[in-house]
């Protein structure tokens, strides 16, 4: 299902449907600062394993969408130096790797090592994290999804989506969001914080000085 969204002001009616969809165990895809993201309740098992399946094989590392770095706590251990390092540059499109709390599990009750965190500034994705009352777990759209097998990190970027109709043809959607503009076709900036010491791990659109 496509549902327009308006980014300047959003329809608490919308976002309180993306919500409830979620808790249910749905999917939802809606634009960020960078791509599209597709996302599932972070309590929800149902929709993890929905979302796993869509990613395909390989490996399977959704990131956090949260509405607030106070949020961040409850998947890793934010200490002062590191809140201050993630402060200057959030919210953004930036991802953060930390070392996951012991108490973190998937739903197939495995632990993980680690977790990336992010803080979109876009009204859409921290409108429906405000009103679910809880981070999301979020994979970022492309091709890869539609046509496993398909995939090249040297041209990552060309395979994202633009446009809101694209993302029609992936299976386990259970609603889209569309702005009624296209997104830019841009990945996050990924550091990786597990060691203590930033290391740039991707360079993406998110302002990051190495």
């Amino acid at each position: 299902m496509l549902v327009e969204i308006r980014t300047t002001n959003l329809d608490s009616r919308i976002l309180t449907k993306a919500a409830d969809l979620l808790a249910s165990g749905g999917l939802v895809a809606f634009p960020t600062d960078s791509s599209w993201s597709i996302v599932c309740d972070s309590r929800s098992k149902e929709g993890m394993a929905k979302l796993r399946k869509l990613k395909g094989p390989g490996s399977f590392t959704p990131a956090v969408l949260t509405d607030d770095l106070a949020q961040w706590n409850e998947f890793v251990d934010l200490d002062n130096a590191a809140y201050r390092l993630v402060k200057r540059s959030v919210p953004g499109p930036l991802v953060f790797i930390f070392p996951a709390r012991p108490s973190l599990k998937n739903p197939f009750g495995l632990k993980r090592a680690e977790v990336g965190l992010r803080l979109p500034d876009h009204p859409v994705p921290r409108g429906i994290v405000r009103t679910l009352g809880r981070p999301v777990f979020g994979i970022t759209a492309s091709r890869q999804l539609s046509e496993p097998g398909w995939w090249d990190d040297a041209f990552a970027q060309e395979y994202l989506f633009e446009f809101a109709w694209e993302l029609e043809g992936l299976e386990g959607l259970d609603l889209i969001l569309d702005p009624g503009e296209d997104q830019p076709k841009l990945l996050t900036t990924v550091v990786d914080l597990t060691s203590g010491e930033p290391v740039l791990v991707r360079r993406g659109i998110g302002v990051w000085d190495d």
